[in-house]
């Protein structure tokens, strides 16, 4: 049969890193594990509390980060960040000595943390220590959906995951519990909701916030910050302890050893350490953008001098050649008057000429009238000088009409 437990986490980071047990696999599991018969090979390579892990939307090796973003995404980082579920089976079903059940198992979580919550990142850990050593998963579920941002809230859900659960279980051939009693399940249920509030989830979340800060450089400021939210810390030789208040005005203790690798005194000094040298490298990278920038801009100044210069010199030339066009433009334009000059007076004297000859032509017009006048009145005496009269009218008409075309 396949049993569940529910709970929500405050600090997805310390769910995982628990459920995770990087290099927290105990002595005395391995011990198990050679007393039923696995391999040394299998055992030696053995050091994680999850001996096997898988996971729905997720990169399974950068899960804490990703469950992060899509929580920062979604602006629902505060309050619950994520949820457990424990599915544990029976050692009929499958069995703790037997690693080929290790990846089934983790196989089923998945199955299982899809189902719960559709469109979420889930990350399965399976386990093998603790009483019994019976096979069981730590099964993390992030609270926002990954495309509505949507919470996933699991209050009153026990009823439907465990129906889920047996669905599972019978669809894989594994044993269901047959109808159990409604008190078992309340029970159950009860007893998580009495366990609403984990110290050491509380003192995890802290911790974590403290790390977060973007004050914690070193050691000195990380117990600063610890300090605001009521958290002492101490170190003890190789190890680091923690102190804090709880709601109920409990006082509450652990070593670092305690909650998880993440919080040991090697692993906070290593992420200080790693910290700090980030500062400095900033610190560098920033004296030398300032000298780049100051080289820049001492580049650029000279730039703007030297093209100042060209712009001086352009204008000069420019200058120099406007004084030549405006020189050629007046002596074109004097040249032009001159001519015009010439020009109007030709034509002057052309018309006072052309005045002159219409005066004649108009006095030899009244000369031949009144000889053809007076030839009329004579014609029968002068007969003798009308021909001479005819001829000379005729070279006058000739001459006449010369001028007039000329004057035309």
């Amino acid at each position: 049969m396949a049993t569940i437990k529910l709970s929500a986490a405050k600090s997805a980071g310390a769910a995982i890193s628990y459920a995770a047990g990087k290099d927290k696999l105990d002595e005395e599991t391995r011990d198990w594990l050679r007393a039923h018969g696995v391999d040394e090979t299998v055992v030696a390579r053995l050091s994680d509390r999850a001996v096997a892990v898988g996971g729905e939307n997720v990169d399974i090796e950068h899960v804490r980060g990703q469950m992060r973003a899509t929580r920062e995404l979604f602006h629902k980082n505060t309050g619950v960040q994520a949820h457990r579920v424990i599915q544990s089976f029976a050692t009929a079903d499958l069995n703790a000595a037997v690693p080929a059940d290790w990846a089934r198992a983790n196989a089923l979580g998945v199955e299982l943390g899809r189902l719960i919550a559709p469109g979420h990142e889930v990350a399965v850990y399976t386990h093998i220590d603790g009483e019994g050593h019976k096979l069981h998963n730590h099964i993390i579920i992030n609270a926002p959906n990954l495309e509505t941002g949507a919470k996933y809230h699991q209050h009153n859900d026990f009823a439907r995951v465990t129906k889920l659960n047996d669905q599972l279980a019978q669809e894989h051939g594994l044993s269901v519990i047959e109808e159990p009693s409604q008190y078992e399940r309340r029970t159950i249920a009860e007893r998580h909701i009495d366990a609403g509030y984990v110290w050491k989830d509380d003192l995890r979340s802290r911790i974590d916030a403290a790390m977060s800060d973007p004050r914690t450089s070193n050691f000195e400021a990380l117990t600063a910050v610890l300090s605001e939210k009521g958290v002492d810390i101490r170190v003890r030789g190789q190890n680091v302890s923690y102190a804090f208040l709880g709601p109920n005005k409990a006082r509450h203790v652990s070593r670092g050893t305690k909650l998880g690798a993440s919080y040991e005194k090697g692993a906070i000094q290593d992420e200080l350490a790693r910290r700090t040298k980030q500062l400095e490298q900033a610190i560098d990278r920033d004296g030398k953008i300032k000298r780049e920038a100051e080289q820049l801009q001492q580049s650029a100044t000279r730039g703007i001098e030297a093209t100042q210069g060209r712009i001086d010199g352009e204008q000069a030339d420019r200058g120099g050649l406007e004084r030549v066009q405006a020189d050629a433009a007046s002596t074109i334009r004097q040249s032009i008057k001159r001519f015009t000059d010439r020009v109007r007076g030709t034509f002057e004297r052309t018309e006072r000429a052309l005045g002159s000859i219409t005066n004649r032509v108009r006095q030899v017009g009244r000369t031949i009238s009144g000889v053809l006048a007076k030839h009329e009145a004579e014609k029968s005496s002068q007969d003798v000088f009308r021909n001479h009269a005819l001829g000379q009218l005729k070279e006058t008409k000739k001459s006449l009409a010369f001028w007039t075309g000329y004057a035309d």
